[in-house]
């Protein structure tokens, strides 16, 4: 009977969006301890999905969750780091929640049971390290894993009241954000960055007294931390360039907007948002393994859990929100009359 290991888990903080939301992870080897984590210091609550491999048919035991899931007695899961306010490193032991997890058919895995996750809600630090250690009580095997959190980071630019779109395409606009820690070396603990802005309005058919709210997304930028950092500024801080006549051809080219656009429907802009999203070495490291352009046929498993498989990495966001500048709004409205956006200045609307 051929041994294997097959798990796929949402990462949603998986940020490439060239990419699947998926984590997919493969291993041939049976008795295996998988961990997937990503550390978040903002989050109330840091969870932990810890499995096993099986051995059999993947398509029969993936939908046996006592084949790939622990007991509640079977292992000791520890978490080390320093929490809160506390100057000394702690030892923790995390708790168990279990979370129920609808029926579905088509699902890959199993479903329609209870799924166990270990979880703390202790508060994690910026730009420390922090580890997980597993104990396997059948066999004393320790499983463990480290990653370092995302330290504070903060927007330079933009630095206006409003955001303006400006239909020129020669012209350049920054997203700039600046990062300090312990050391006050402004280096980020992120490995990459993904910059994206998100144009949210409200539309109401004609007719209707009902509005319903819509979100467009726009990847402003990319690239490794590396890459976009600026040191010849005092303090140094991170930069990408984006178009902002592009906003218009993202307008232009959005499915809803062409597709939904009857006579007398009105929209209304409600706000545009930047967001800066980073995400440490070890979920980045993952993406460039299973992104990979090799002639090999095999995908390589990529994995910083010793002993075991999977990844324990970290990730961390910043967001402003900004009104659209009127001048803007009066583009839209010249540029696209049949997606009826109207200026709020106007008495009629």
């Amino acid at each position: 009977m051929k041994k294997i290991f097959w798990t796929i888990i949402a990462i949603t903080a998986l940020i490439f969006t060239s990419c699947s939301n998926k984590v997919n992870l493969f291993y041939d080897s049976g008795n295996t301890t998988v961990v997937y984590a990503m550390l978040d210091t903002n989050a109330d609550t840091n969870f932990f999905k810890i499995t096993k491999s099986f051995v059999g048919s993947a398509n029969e035991l993936a939908q046996d969750y006592s084949a790939n899931n622990y007991q509640y007695d079977e292992i000791d899961v520890k978490f080390i780091g320093k929490f809160g306010n506390n100057a000394l490193e702690d030892t923790i032991q995390l708790d168990t929640v279990s979370k129920w997890i609808p029926y579905d058919a088509n699902a890959t895995f199993y479903s329609g049971c209870y799924q166990t996750y270990y979880y703390t809600t202790a508060k994690l630090n910026e730009g420390e390290t922090y580890k997980l250690r597993i104990r396997r009580k059948e066999d004393g095997v320790i499983v463990s894993a480290k990653a370092t959190t995302i330290n504070t980071a903060s927007f330079q630019k933009p630095n206006s009241p409003t955001i303006s779109f400006t239909d020129y395409e020669t012209t350049k606009a920054h997203v700039e954000w600046k990062v300090t820690d312990a050391n006050y070396d402004y280096k980020s603990t992120a490995s990459y960055f993904e910059i994206t802005g998100y144009f949210r309005y409200k539309e109401c058919l004609s007719g209707s007294t009902d509005t319903t709210n819509h979100v467009i997304k726009w990847v402003l930028g990319s690239g490794k931390a590396e890459n976009l950092y600026n040191s010849n500024t005092t303090p140094p801080y991170y930069v990408i360039s984006y178009t902002p006549a592009s906003f218009y051809k993202i307008l232009g080219n959005n499915e809803h907007l062409k597709n939904n656009s009857p006579d007398g429907i009105k929209r209304w802009c409600n706000d545009f948002e930047f967001r800066v999203t980073a995400i440490g070495e070890e979920l980045y490291n993952y993406y460039l393994v299973t992104n990979s352009t090799s002639a090999i046929q095999d995908i390589p498993n990529y994995t910083n859990v010793k002993n075991g498989m999977g990844i324990m990495s970290a990730r961390g966001d910043i967001s402003k929100v900004l009104p659209i500048n009127i001048l803007t709004i009066r583009n839209m409205i010249s540029k696209f009359p049949q997606y009826g956006f109207v200026d709020p200045n106007d008495p009629n609307n």
